[in-house]
């Protein structure tokens, strides 16, 4: 039996502007397909992240008002190094990503043309976190550094507030070749902004009105397991991905069709990667407890640094 009846991926940008009106790369892309209503993937292009949102919500109303069960994932860090929210001084606990999320979402101002306060905000979470010089967070806009906020990355393991040492990766990041860490967030191939950005926008998802009631966030309130989904709808589950799961997909996509961009192509194959697994029969592996980890850092992930799916 499938987990899931519907699938949705967006392939993020923390970029400060309205994207062009044409179709590009590094902008948001969203990918979904529906296998029993049809087998195709319909991929669209965003020129605003609150565009973007009101396409996901479009699309996730209408499955859960249809009773489906959707897996949606955004392709950036959904969690942070072991020991940043109690170096914030939020309360530790099995809570205590579902409190960092709600802290971000109360900070991160984001505007209809994509006009964000990510680095003022990065750089107040730094004043929390160390009583002098800058760091976890770093990577910004020469113009944009400030006493607490840098251009070049600190020294890792990061003395932290409260007695906390912080790690440059997370657990998950460590079985990934490519992952960049969530500190970053500025210069080629960093996630930091797009994290820094995007988590809010997962936590309205996850506590919207009308889908809060049938929605989790995998692993933090499923725990690691192998059946993430009820037998029937309606239901939500966010779970975080990265385009490095589904490299060979894409290239294969891309080469196939010159005129796909590869973003665009990455939330097709992801599509086609997660509903081909779930045909199979064999999804469900993905969700499951990854291999080698010791209790003590299941706990980890499960309360404060989250997994990739993908990544066993």
């Amino acid at each position: 039996m499938a987990l899931f009846d519907a699938y949705l991926f967006i392939d993020w940008s923390a970029a400060n502007n309205r994207h062009p009106q044409r179709p590009s790369a590094d902008a948001v892309w969203t990918g979904e397909c529906v296998p029993g209503l049809q087998h195709r993937v319909e991929t669209t292009y965003h020129r605003t992240r609150q565009g973007a949102l009101a396409h996901i919500l479009s699309f996730t109303l209408r499955q859960v008002s249809d009773g489906r069960r959707v897996l949606l994932g955004f392709d950036f860090p959904y969690g942070y190094p072991q020991g940043f929210a109690q170096a914030l001084g939020l309360a530790n606990g099995p809570t205590v990503w579902s409190q960092l999320w709600a802290d971000l979402a109360g900070r991160i101002q984001d505007t209809a043309i994509n006009i964000s306060n990510r680095f003022a905000v990065a750089s107040d979470l730094n004043a929390r976190v160390a009583a002098a010089g800058y760091g976890p967070f770093w990577g910004c806009p020469a113009a944009r550094a400030t006493a607490n906020l840098g251009t070049h990355s600190p020294d890792f393991p990061f003395q932290g507030g409260n007695g906390t040492v912080l790690s440059r990766l997370r657990i998950p990041e460590f079985r990934l070749p490519g992952t960049q860490e969530t500190w970053k967030l500025y210069g080629n191939g960093s996630v930091g902004s797009q994290a820094l950005v995007g988590i809010p926008y997962v936590h309205h998802l996850r506590h919207h009105a009308q889908l809060r009631h049938c929605s989790k966030v995998w692993p933090f309130e499923t725990q690691f397991t192998n059946a993430p989904s009820p037998a029937a709808g309606p239901f939500i589950l966010h779970a975080e991905i990265w385009p490095g799961v589904v490299r060979q997909q894409t290239q294969a996509l891309v080469a196939a069709n010159q005129q796909l961009i590869p973003d665009q192509a990455q939330v097709h194959a992801m599509c086609d990667w997660a509903s081909g697994h779930d045909l199979q029969g064999t999804l469900g592996q993905y969700f499951a407890t990854p291999q080698g980890l010791t209790p003590g850092q299941v706990q980890v992930c499960t309360e404060q640094e989250g997994w990739v799916l993908g990544a066993l």
